[in-house]
């Protein structure tokens, strides 16, 4: 029997929304540009390590079952331009949601806080 006729059983997975913020922040963080993730009020959040505070800075609306809306908030290096990081950074984070958990990412807003040091 092949593995595309065996029937999955029934059943959901549910992954917690700290888990989804954790991507996006992962996914900002690795972004060229970025400094830090940062709270709404400016306050930057220290990089991630083993995962640990990986959603500071992300906000996040479900739309439906499937799609999301992401806000994000972070400090960018002194040398980042502004339209290209935003660019990347949408197409970063919003590829990883959609690899990594098979969202729709309908809006994507970054609001860039403060400017860290590089």
């Amino acid at each position: 029997m092949s593995p595309a006729s065996v029937a999955r059983p029934p059943g959901r997975v549910r992954v917690a929304s700290e888990v989804v913020a954790s991507i996006a922040a992962v996914a900002a963080l690795a972004t060229p540009g970025v400094a830090a993730m940062c709270e709404p009020a400016g306050v930057p959040v220290p990089r991630p390590l083993r995962g640990q505070h990986g959603h500071k800075g992300v906000r996040l609306e479900m739309i439906g079952a499937s799609a999301i809306k992401v806000e994000l908030f972070v400090a960018i290096t002194a040398q980042a331009a502004v339209p290209e990081l935003a660019d990347a950074l949408q197409d970063r984070v919003a590829r990883d949601l959609r690899r990594m958990l098979g969202l729709e990412v309908v809006e994507i807003n970054v609001h860039v806080v403060d400017v860290g040091a590089d």
